[in-house]
């Protein structure tokens, strides 16, 4: 990317010969970024910034242009359709005239060759209706303008607008660059989903976005949703479906580009709060849009994919010291969407409020003993199986599929698992994501040659004991199922299970100088 420093003597320099030209045009070339400093003049009565798919033009002001400077933002959209080629955009105004803008005033906005008007498309048959329009989080549907009904219809700065191409191109946005914070209304009606969007010609931290507005935003989704149209569909961590998720967790170092848009969840404890962007959140840095955004490699990770031969759809399991088996804003992030003809999501391990949620995380040490409900979408007659898509956890840490209709549990490890929906899913309630550790055995044990196993329905505790010592066994989610005690010098136990249920448990050996502690399943 191309930086450049505009100072009072680099503005003499480059400036002063014609100051006072009125013809004067500079122009930003899409990955190139200017910062004008404080006391500044920068004697352009035009400015042009330039944008393709993946590069962005930036103007980072620390005082307000000339009132006669006149900025151009020429914004990259995507071509309409639905295809993993295109499909649409979400964009918002990186530039506004000072007086109200209307739709019909952006349609006339040229950039010597096309208008905009040529260049989103309109509907054939209603050639007046544009694709163009904001998110109604009422109707829970996209507005597509009509000139002859939306035409007075005023364009806000920080509302993001679902936009389209005919071929890829860049419209233009005309006006002037915004040095001060820009606030817009999220609500929840029917849904707590709303659009808004980058205000500035500079990219924006994402990071810092959240922080500011966390106390607005659902507990369950403090994060950003970012529509990737498709290019990045169940690939790379944090994306799901045509959506790609920004929080505290995941993809942590992708920035907000200039004249993007994107979604956000409404806090639905006030009906209405306000999103607010500041200057503060600006950023040269950055590299492409939300749609050819690229996605980094996240420790302790477990991504869980389902296909069903031609669709496949993904939900992801952190572990992580800041996290907890309830809900961590900012780290969890529910599921946008249900339309999706194939799903997988989990359900909070503790305090479960019933929401999809695409992204879970938990702390380091739930590897030990955790039980995730997952919950499936598809279609009868499918044939579903599930795998591992990608993970960074331990080498030590073991991932059973748990099928509580079969009583099957699948070492996801070095298996996938299969089977055929005889009838339509859709739900929580027949699939468990379990962890086991297998290092989980303390040494003080392991020196006596003490064992903990389990065949059948039956515990064995095998070794030396070198006092009287109490057996505990607790279930996945921690509650106490069966104890017992064994004799001191005894070196052969067992232990009748028969009334545990199928399902993996944590044996617990403890006496006055042994400690030990084993997962088992139970079959």
């Amino acid at each position: 990317m191309k930086l450049f420093y505009l100072t009072a003597f680099a503005v003499a320099f480059c400036y002063m010969a014609k100051a006072q030209d009125p013809s004067r045009t500079m122009h930003i070339s899409a990955g190139t970024s200017v910062i004008v400093s404080s006391g500044t003049t920068l004697s352009a009565s035009e400015v042009n910034l330039k944008s393709t798919s993946d590069r962005f033009a930036c103007l980072f002001l620390n005082d307000d242009l000339e009132a006669s400077t006149v900025v151009n933002y020429d914004r990259y959209v995507n071509m309409i359709g639905s295809s993993t080629q295109n499909g649409n955009d979400l964009i918002s105004l990186p530039v506004k005239t000072t007086a109200d803008a209307t739709f019909a005033d952006f349609l006339t906005y040229t950039d010597g060759t096309n208008a905009n008007s040529a260049i989103i498309p309109n509907a054939p048959s209603i050639p007046t209706l544009f694709a163009f329009g904001p998110y109604n989080n009422t109707n829970q549907s996209y507005t597509n303008y009509n000139t002859a009904t939306d035409g007075g219809v005023i364009l806000k700065r920080a509302v993001g607008y679902r936009a389209a191409s005919y071929s890829g191109q860049t419209v233009r946005f005309t006006g002037t660059v915004s040095t001060v914070s820009e606030t817009v209304d999220i609500s929840t009606n029917n849904n707590r989903w709303n659009s808004v969007g980058n205000p500035y010609p500079t990219y924006i931290d994402s990071q810092a976005f959240l922080s500011a507005n966390a106390a607005v935003l659902d507990p369950s989704a403090q994060a950003i949703y970012a529509y990737n149209s498709g290019t990045n569909t169940d690939t790379g961590a944090g994306t799901f479906g045509n959506f790609t998720i920004i929080n505290a967790l995941t993809n942590t170092d992708i920035n907000i580009a200039p004249g993007q848009g994107f979604l956000v969840a409404n806090d639905p404890v006030e009906p209405t709060n306000q999103v607010s962007f500041t200057t503060a959140m600006r950023s040269f840095d950055g590299t492409d849009d939300f749609i050819l955004g690229r996605t980094t490699d996240q420790n302790q990770m477990l991504r869980l994919q389902v296909e069903n031969g031609t669709e496949d759809f993904a939900t992801e399991i952190y572990f992580n010291a800041n996290s907890t088996s309830g809900l961590d804003p900012g780290y969890d992030a529910m599921l946008y969407g249900n339309g999706y003809n194939l799903m997988v999501y989990s359900h909070l391990v503790e305090a479960d409020q019933g929401k999809k949620m695409a992204i879970q995380s938990l702390g380091l040490q739930t590897q030990n003993a955790m039980s995730i409900p997952l919950g499936v979408k598809a279609g009868q007659g499918q044939q579903i199986t599930f795998s591992i898509e990608a993970s960074t956890l331990p080498s030590e840490v073991e991932v059973y599929l748990e099928d509580a209709q079969t009583n099957t549990f699948t070492l996801l490890n070095a298996n996938s698992y299969s089977f055929t929906a005889n009838n339509a899913i859709s739900g929580i309630g027949r699939f468990y994501l379990r962890f086991e550790n297998t290092s989980l055995s303390t040494t003080d044990l392991n020196r006596q040659n003490v064992q903990i196993s389990a065949s059948a329905q039956t515990l064995f505790i095998n070794g030396l004991l070198l006092a009287d010592t109490d057996v505990s066994v607790y279930d996945i989610q921690g509650r106490l199922v069966l104890s017992s005690t064994l004799k001191e010098a005894s070196d052969r136990n067992s232990i009748d299970a028969a009334r545990l249920s199928q399902g993996i448990y944590v044996v617990k050996l403890n006496n006055k100088v042994q400690q030990q502690t084993k997962k088992v399943v139970i079959k």
